[in-house]
């Protein structure tokens, strides 16, 4: 935060809000088919990058134009279709999911970073008030001081972060 008077979010969501948006994250994974890996999985299982989507897509446009009397029977075209095409679908999704994420996560961070600020300097001006003798100031610091006290150990005042 530049200055006290920049507070680039200023606002809460409803209660309304968080429901409809909670509930639209549950419609979005009803409407997924089922399926998950394991962490070990994820680390064994390919990942499509440009020249494997190419690859597949060249599958698919070879088994269609000369697979019947090549491929055996038991080798499913319309499997490698379908996932190839439930993987573009899903690859749109996660693109507008990864970009909403940013979102949630960068205006998450400016709320943190404004209420962490705004605390730090309400915390010096109790600490210049206890400082001055100004009543009721000096239970206020020593409550607020605790946190600073346990985390560093006596190291003094906190400087506000960046």
């Amino acid at each position: 935060m530049g200055n006290l008077t920049e507070n680039r979010i200023d606002t809460v969501l409803t209660e309304a809000v968080i429901t409809e948006i909670n509930d639209s994250i549950i419609a979005i994974e009803d409407q997924l088919p089922a399926g998950s890996l394991t962490d070990d999985e994820r680390s064994r299982y390919k990942a499509i990058d440009v020249n494997n989507k190419i690859f597949v897509e060249d599958v698919i446009t070879e088994v269609g134009i000369s697979g019947a009397g090549i491929i055996p029977a038991f080798i499913k075209p319309a499997f490698i279709k379908n996932d190839f095409i439930l993987f573009e679908q899903l690859d749109a999704i996660e693109s507008n999911m990864t970009n909403l994420l940013r979102r949630v996560s960068d205006l998450k961070r400016i709320a943190g970073s404004e209420a962490y600020d705004y605390s730090l300097t309400v915390y010096r001006i109790y600490e210049s008030a206890n400082l001055a003798g100004i009543p009721g100031a000096k239970e206020s610091y020593e409550k607020l001081r605790a946190r600073f006290d346990a985390q560093n150990a006596g190291a003094g005042r906190p400087t506000p972060t960046a």
